[in-house]
C-alpha cells in the first residue's frame, strides 16, 4: 500500500470517527434532555409531596385517602428516581463510548499528520537530491577534463 492510499484511508476514517462523534454529541444532547426532565419531574413531585401535608385529618376516610395518594406520589417519585439514576449510569457509559472515538479521532489525526511530514521531508529530500545531482552535473561539465583531470 503506498503512501498516498494510506493517507486518503486514513483521512477517510477520520471523516468517519468524526460523524461517530457527531452521532454520540447529538444522542448525548437528546439524553440530557431526558435526564433534565426526570430530574424535574423528581422535584415536582417532591414538592407535590411537600404540600400533601399531614394525614392526621379529622374524617378518617379522607385520612386514608390522603395517605394512600402521598404513598403513592412517594412511590412514583422513588421510581423515577431510580429511572434518573439508570439514565444518568447510561449518559456515562455514552459519554465514555464518545471519548474513545475522540482519541480514535485524534489518534488517526496524529498518525496522517505524521506520514504528511514524513512524505513531505521525503519529498524535499528528492528534490534535495536532484538539485544536488544537476550541481554535480553543472560543476563536471564547466571544469575541464571533468573528474579524470589532474589537480
Amino acid at each position: 500500500m503506498n503512501t498516498q492510499h494510506m493517507k486518503q484511508s486514513l483521512a477517510q476514517l477520520i471523516e468517519l470517527r468524526e460523524r461517530e462523534l457527531e452521532r454520540y454529541q447529538a444522542k448525548l444532547a437528546t439524553q440530557e434532555q431526558l435526564r433534565a426532565r426526570y430530574a424535574s419531574t423528581v422535584q415536582r413531585l417532591e414538592q407535590l409531596n411537600a404540600q400533601i401535608g399531614p394525614t392526621g385529618a379529622a374524617v378518617p376516610t379522607l385520612a386514608a385517602n390522603n395517605a394512600v395518594y402521598k404513598q403513592a406520589v412517594m412511590q412514583w417519585a422513588e421510581q423515577q428516581r431510580q429511572d434518573l439514576a439508570l439514565h444518568e449510569a447510561d449518559m456515562a457509559v455514552q459519554r465514555q463510548a464518545m471519548l474513545e472515538v475522540a482519541r480514535k479521532q485524534e489518534a488517526y489525526g496524529q498518525l496522517l499528520a505524521r506520514m504528511s511530514a514524513q512524505a513531505l521531508r521525503e519529498s524535499q529530500r528528492r528534490e534535495q537530491k536532484q538539485q544536488d545531482d544537476l550541481a554535480g552535473q553543472v560543476w563536471q561539465r564547466s571544469t575541464p577534463g571533468g573528474f579524470d583531470a589532474p589537480i
